[in-house]
């Protein structure tokens, strides 16, 4: 599940950007994201197809903005999903 949560992740992230997908260990903050497109990140992660939905629930949506701060890549923030849903 963490491959391709990470590639979906990758997506969002290129999308929020403007930009293509992101690879799995591309850094978010390096190619261009901040604080608020992070949020942002969180918020189309929620709504994306294929996504679990309890991602969209405040305690996970905390835990994944802290997550986003330690491992701003797309496999970093893959794996802190995979461990709390």
């Amino acid at each position: 599940m963490a491959n391709d949560l990470s590639v979906t992740i990758g997506q969002v992230m290129g999308d929020v950007l403007k930009r293509g997908p992101l690879g799995p260990n591309d850094d978010f903050f390096d190619s261009g994201g901040d604080s608020l497109r992070a949020i942002e990140v969180l918020q189309r992660l929620a709504a994306a197809p294929g996504v679990p939905t309890s991602i969209g629930s405040t305690d996970v949506q905390a835990i994944m903005l802290e997550g986003i701060f330690e491992d701003p890549t797309p496999a970093g923030l893959a794996s802190v999903v995979s461990a709390h849903v």
